[in-house]
Parts: C-alpha cells; sequence; structure tokens
C-alpha cells in the first residue's frame, strides 16, 4: 500500500473548528436577535396598535362633541341683527370629523397587518429551522468529529517517531473506520432526538387580521 498520513501539523484542524464555533456562536445571537424583534412587531401590531387607535377614537369622539358644543354656543351668541360668523368653530368641528375617520381606518389597517406579519414570521421561522438545525445539531457533530480526528492524529504523532508505510496505512484506515463508526452512532443519536420532537412539537397556531403601511404610525 503506497498510502502515507503525511501529517506534519494540526494547526489547520483547530483553526477550523474555531472558525466553526465562531460561527455557531454569531448564528445563534443573530437568531436570537431577529426572533426578538419578530415578537417585537407582532405584539406592537396585535396589541399595541390596536389600544392605541381605540384611545384615539375615543380621543376623537370627545373633540367632535366640544367641538359642537363650541359651535353651538358661538351661535348664539346674537347682538340684535348681527350673527357671528364662528369660522374658527366650523373648522374646528372639521378637523375632528376629519381626525374622527383617520382613526376609524387603522382599526382595520392594523388587522391586515397584523396577519401579513404572521404570516411572513411564519415564513420565516420555517425557512430559519434548517439554520438552527445545522447550528443545533450538524455543527456539534462536526465540532466532535474534529475533535476526534484531531486526537487521533495527536496520538498517532506521539507513537510514530520515523517514517513506516505500513504503519500509516494501517492508521488512516483504522482512523477511517473510527470516524466512519462515529458518524453513523451520531446520525443515529440524532435521528432519536429528531423522533423524540416530532412527537412532543407543540401545534403552532396563527391569528388572522387585517393592515396597510400606510399611515400605520403617523400618530404614535
Amino acid at each position: 500500500m503506497g498510502r502515507s498520513a503525511n501529517v506534519t501539523s494540526t494547526d489547520a484542524i483547530r483553526q477550523f473548528a474555531a472558525a466553526v464555533l465562531a460561527f455557531q456562536e454569531e448564528a445563534r445571537m443573530c437568531l436570537t436577535v431577529l426572533d426578538s424583534q419578530l415578537r417585537h412587531i407582532l405584539f406592537w401590531l396585535e396589541q399595541d396598535r390596536p389600544q392605541f387607535w381605540k384611545r384615539e377614537i375615543e380621543n376623537c369622539s370627545r373633540d367632535m362633541t366640544e367641538a359642537r358644543v363650541r359651535l353651538h354656543q358661538c351661535r348664539m351668541r346674537r347682538l340684535g341683527d348681527f350673527r357671528p360668523s364662528c369660522i374658527e368653530e366650523v373648522k374646528a368641528l372639521e378637523q375632528a370629523k376629519r381626525d374622527m375617520e383617520f382613526a376609524q381606518m387603522q382599526v382595520p389597517r392594523v388587522k391586515r397587518w397584523h396577519a401579513e406579519a404572521t404570516h411572513e414570521g411564519n415564513e420565516y421561522r420555517g425557512r430559519a429551522a434548517q439554520l438552527v438545525q445545522a447550528i443545533e445539531r450538524d455543527v456539534p457533530r462536526l465540532l466532535a468529529l474534529l475533535a476526534f480526528t484531531l486526537d487521533r492524529l495527536e496520538a498517532y504523532a506521539t507513537v510514530s517517531a520515523t517514517p513506516d508505510v505500513s504503519a500509516d496505512a494501517s492508521f488512516l484506515e483504522s482512523l477511517t473506520a473510527d470516524v466512519e463508526k462515529m458518524l453513523k452512532e451520531l446520525e443515529g443519536k440524532s435521528a432519536g432526538e429528531q423522533d423524540e420532537k416530532s412527537e412532543t412539537a407543540p401545534v403552532d397556531s396563527t391569528s388572522t387580521g387585517d393592515c396597510d403601511s400606510d399611515d400605520l404610525g403617523s400618530r404614535a
């Protein structure tokens, strides 16, 4: 057999393992931030905005009532044949009506946007699940495999002081067999975990509603 391990340095494996570990941590952080932002947006559309526009409608209703009272009082102020124009009071009532119409329009818009944001959030989570699987299952498997390979190579380097082609070939065959065995064990463990998760996974329910981005936060 003409194969030889020809191992001169294991630094490349260590550097690669460190890069993989750094990727895992950064990816976890990014997924956590994105999930937090998504939850914040959905809460804002589901709880914050509906309550805000409900209060605005109540405020507009009060403003309209007060504007009508002021207009009525203005028209009642007569001095002989003189009748006040009450232009300012009329404008205030018209503005209060426009504010009321605007606030009422936001209610179905918020509902529609909440429904669309919920749908897009579910789409994102479905796609991100593949990355989560790679981070939480595939990356640990790769790190374990790299650590195992590094350990075997270092053990081989300490006992193989002189070149021996037959010993090198035997080592490569042994290492290959050990790596394949380890991969099978990891795959078996991963398959068991996936089956357990599929049996206990909760059903994800989504809410529906309606919203248009136009003017959504203009009064916030």
